[in-house]
């Protein structure tokens, strides 16, 4: 065994002379699907079961004057040397993992246990049996990539599944909305039909009705009438920018006359609150090149708003500036503002805001719709709010 590292020390033993061993070793090693082997002083081969033997690819004969060296794998050859040292020097039990070739070149790795032969104090040999584990490696290498996928898979499963649960909960929230928004909606429809149908009924069933009253009356079913028409456009208009099927028909047009044309309009319901309405404009004319009729949408939206949500003795005002690039609106007001837990959303999908504990008496759509004409424009809209000091409304327009 002291020379184990040195293949070429001479010989004289083959493969075992068998008749030194017992039966009873011999018909187990036989049995064993295991490789079997025993080795003398200098390394070679004395024994070797005939299954163990074939595994490397040879008959047991073949053995014959094989060092052990023979067989294993040059990059572990030092390991295996250091391993049999330990057995010189320690004649004790050792276990290690090497990697032999077989007769036909291939590559298989063995768990290798051996004990040495002990005579008289001296190591003559060793017995030894190797486990193939070539394929166990496979495996356990297999194993190793297949748990690496498993936690990528399960990573991006996680992330796939909070995902799915973000768009659940969004789905579910736009759900609620929705049903909110067509409650509302009936409710919105209703009530202007409730009065058309209601006085309409009185006028055509009371003839004693005086021709004020009638006039009345009338009035009032025009103004339902109206108000009614005016909530079906907001729809059909929404609806159609939404599914961005009715493109901006823009032509270049003065906004300080638009914007003083419609001032005349929201001046007298102003008055009629006891609301101070004050523009400030320039006098010059600011051309820009937009679509006139949604322009005046989004500013007519504003300033009903500013006009409803502002109590009485408040203020309401429109203010221009005018830029080199761009063009600023801005409509504020004294009113009742808006909660800041609520601005982030004021521009949602059917969504209405609340404001003194009580949802305001609109559709959802004003500001939505609004912030989309202006999107379109390549514009800017930004709100700033305080409860009980009121709301500022900022647009930014490009000119051109």
């Amino acid at each position: 065994m002291n020379k184990i590292e040195n293949k070429n020390t001479s010989h004289t033993n083959a493969l075992p002379e068998n008749a030194g061993l017992a039966n009873e070793f011999l018909l187990l090693a036989g049995l064993s699907k295991d490789v079997i082997f025993m080795l003398n002083g200098e390394g070679f081969f004395t024994f070797i079961n005939e299954n163990g033997a074939r595994q490397l690819d040879y008959f047991p004969d073949e053995l014959a004057g094989k060092h052990l060296f023979d067989l294993i794998s040059e990059k572990d050859r030092l390991a295996v040397s250091e391993a049999f040292n330990k057995i010189l020097s320690e004649k004790t039990e050792t276990v290690f993992q090497t990697e032999a070739v077989s007769k036909f070149g291939n590559n298989l790795t063995f768990n290798i246990k051996a004990v040495p032969i002990v005579k008289d104090g001296k190591v003559e040999g060793l017995i030894a049996i190797a486990y193939d584990v070539t394929n166990l490696g496979k495996e356990e290498k297999k194993l190793k990539e297949l748990n690496a996928k498993l936690i990528e898979a399960n990573r991006i499963i996680s992330i796939e599944r909070d995902r799915a649960k973000q768009k659940i909960s969004v789905l579910e929230e736009l759900n609620s909305l929705k049903s909110d928004f067509i409650s509302n909606m009936s409710h919105e429809l209703r009530t202007p039909l409730a009065s058309i149908v209601g006085f309409s009924e009185t006028i055509d069933a009371d003839t004693e009705l005086t021709a004020d009253k009638i006039k009345e009356f009338n009035k009032i079913i025009l103004d339902e009438s109206k108000r009614l028409a005016k909530l079906i456009d907001d729809i059909l208009d929404f609806s159609k920018l939404e599914r961005e099927k009715e493109p901006l028909f823009k032509t270049e047009f003065d906004l300080i006359l638009l914007l003083k044309t419609i001032s005349k309009e929201f001046r007298e319901a102003a008055a009629n609150k006891n609301i101070s309405f004050s523009l400030e404009i320039p006098e010059a004319e600011i051309k820009i090149f937009a679509d006139k009729e949604r322009i005046t949408k989004v500013i007519k939206n504003l300033l009903s708003n500013a006009v409803k949500f502002t109590d009485s003795g408040g203020r309401v005002t429109l203010i221009v500036q005018d830029f080199l690039k761009e063009t600023e609106i801005i409509v504020s007001d004294t009113g009742i503002g808006i909660p800041q837990e609520e601005i982030p959303y004021i521009f949602e999908k059917f969504r209405k805001l609340e404001t003194r504990g009580k949802s305001t008496k609109s559709t959802g759509l004003g500001l939505v719709t609004a912030k989309k004409i202006i999107d379109l424009h390549k514009g800017l809209i930004r709100v700033k709010s305080e409860i009980n000091k009121g709301t500022t409304f900022i647009i930014r327009l490009p000119k051109k």
